[in-house]
């Protein structure tokens, strides 16, 4: 963390806050024994004013203290949720199907949150409780070697018992953090199924499944209480039986000479300073169990930032597009299950390509490995003979515009939404790739035109307009290959129209792909690709497929067979 000095000067002015609160309490103390004497006459007056200042210090030093290590626990908060959305933002799409949103998201809000908790409060705290525990042991070693050994004298016990309770409290701490997650990621699921749900009534199980990991939780955090109360409380009673001990060394000390001043002064003291070492011993212990929250986050934070994100690759003005080539391709999502087997494939530059084929193909995979979304198990993907690989992120997004079947708008104004393809456009170059992806007619007719909130993920839309408004963020963006994935799938006719006028807007002179079911948009397309389980079957115009493939003809036919059924229907 960049901001280490603030935990450091933290701890100082702890420090500081103690040692005054403790001065205070011994001049005290040596008032009180000057008055015992009938010797305080001159001086009762500036111990008193130290008393004052020391008090009054004690509690600004220890307001800047918590002011400090709030300062520092936030900052760090901030720095802590800044590096892993940007280390997320480089890490491979295969980390995200290892790991659920909600999982991520708890991480990054809940468990993130107890860092502050322990910086803000857990430290300070442990610093005191440490200088005054220490402070007292030598005190009363000083006053009589004999009340600081029965002072500590069940320490070591203690010490003996804190490794059991220590693995106690992991696994309480670690079932607890667990079934958070659990809970954060079954509530995600649930939130984003909600209209399923509702449509299954009574038949659906994720409520049930939603309501039985809360329980768990609830479960999980009642024995993660008993966990900690049960051996505080035993810490507590060993701790009790050194105050007696030091009672009891105090009384014989007491009574063994002359009943002196200071002897009664030094029995009241180590009875008072006893209690005071009970009380920040035990609470040192429960910031132990603090400490233990405390890693099992940090060790929750670098199962994220713990994983390797690929090299970031270097920027390079001028990149040029050209021809895109699959040489020798094969991919697999998980080791065992070959998803593309030794493709070869040739996009030429400024052409039509379609891809077609069952589902599970691999058609939406060629479109994947072109963004560099995933890596290849074998051979290459080239643009105009660069390894997509070796090419920076943001120059490949540049000349890569993909639209799918499943558009994701953000929670803001739809200009913001249209403006992600060019964030420096200007209102009219905004409205003009809205007037060629046929959605601007239907802009002006809302309550504040392009600056209607779009809802969450676009809900206050249709699935057509936001596929529009999709295809206008791609036209203010103009690159110059084009990855259309099932982009009119499941859009109605009368959007589908507009969405075929606003693609021929986009795709003018450009490296066009297609991937349909819908065959009768890719009639025209230079070349189609015909693929099945992971493989290449044939390549060629509609009219060479037609009579020359099997598959490719058994899908046309199909096609129109369903399209008699509508017409019927």
């Amino acid at each position: 963390m960049s901001n280490k000095k603030g935990g450091i000067t933290s701890a100082i002015l702890t420090g500081l806050s103690v040692l005054c609160g403790l001065g205070s309490i011994f001049i005290a103390v040596y008032l009180l024994s000057l008055l015992w004497d009938n010797a305080a006459n001159k001086i009762i007056l500036p111990l008193g004013i130290l008393v004052c200042i020391l008090k009054i210090a004690k509690a600004v030093f220890y307001a800047l203290a918590l002011w400090t290590a709030h300062k520092f626990a936030y900052s760090s908060l901030l720095e802590i949720r800044l590096a892993m959305i940007d280390h997320l933002r480089k890490l491979p799409l295969s980390f995200f199907q290892k790991r659920k949103t909600g999982d991520l998201a708890n991480v990054i809000d809940h468990d993130v949150e107890r860092i502050e908790l322990y910086l803000a409060h857990t430290l300070p705290d442990v610093v005191i409780t440490n200088i005054i525990c220490v402070s007292i042991f030598i005190i009363l070693t000083i006053l009589d070697w004999r009340l600081g050994i029965a002072l500590v004298s069940t320490v070591p016990l203690v010490f003996l018992l804190l490794p059991l309770f220590g693995r106690m409290w992991q696994v309480s701490v670690k079932n607890y953090q667990d079934s958070i997650k659990t809970v954060s990621e079954n509530i995600m699921e649930y939130i984003g199924s909600i209209s399923a749900i509702k449509a299954f009534s009574n038949d659906e199980t994720k409520t049930n499944k939603v309501l039985e990991s809360m329980y768990a939780y609830v479960g999980n955090a009642k024995k993660a209480i008993y966990n900690q109360t049960i051996p505080m409380s035993f810490i507590t009673l060993l701790m009790e039986a050194g105050i007696v001990a030091t009672a009891i060394v105090a009384s014989i000390i007491l009574k063994s000479g002359p009943v002196t001043a200071w002897g009664v002064i030094v029995f009241i003291l180590s009875i008072i300073l006893a209690g005071q070492f009970l009380k920040n011993f035990s609470k040192s212990m429960s910031l132990h169990y603090n400490k233990i929250v405390y890693k099992n986050t940090l060790s929750m934070i670098d199962s994220i930032m713990g994983e390797l994100a690929p090299q970031e690759k270097e920027r390079v003005d001028g990149l040029k597009t050209g021809d895109i080539q699959f040489n020798t391709v094969s991919f697999a999502y998980k080791t065992g299950e070959t998803v593309l087997n030794d493709i070869e494939l040739n996009f030429c530059t400024n052409t039509i390509n379609a891809i077609v084929g069952p589902s599970g193909a691999g058609k939406s995979t060629i479109a994947a490995l072109i963004m560099n979304l995933w890596e290849p198990s074998q051979g290459t993907v080239t643009i105009g003979n660069t390894n997509v690989a070796d090419i920076h992120e943001q120059d490949l997004a540049a000349m890569v515009s993909m639209v799918q079947q499943d558009t994701f708008l953000f929670n803001g104004s739809i200009e913001e939404n249209i403006k992600l393809g060019k964030e420096n456009a200007d209102n009219e170059e905004v409205i003009e790739a809205a007037k060629k992806a046929r959605i601007h007619d239907t802009i002006i007719k809302l309550p504040n035109g392009y600056k209607t909130n779009a809802g969450e993920a676009g809900s206050k839309l249709s699935g057509g307009e936001r596929q529009r408004i999709s295809l206008a963020r791609m036209i203010l963006k103009n690159a110059p290959i084009i990855i259309l994935d099932e982009a009119t799938a499941a859009i109605d006719p009368y959007n589908e129209q507009l969405i075929q006028q606003a693609i021929n807007e986009l795709c003018k002179e450009k490296t066009l792909i297609i991937i349909a079911h819908h065959l009768n948009i890719i009639m025209s397309a230079d070349q189609i690709i015909v693929m099945q389980d992971g493989k290449i079957l044939a390549k060629g115009t509609h009219t060479t497929l037609l009579q020359e493939n099997k598959l490719y003809s058994q899908l046309c036919e199909t096609e129109q067979k369903a399209a008699i059924w509508n017409m019927k229907g």
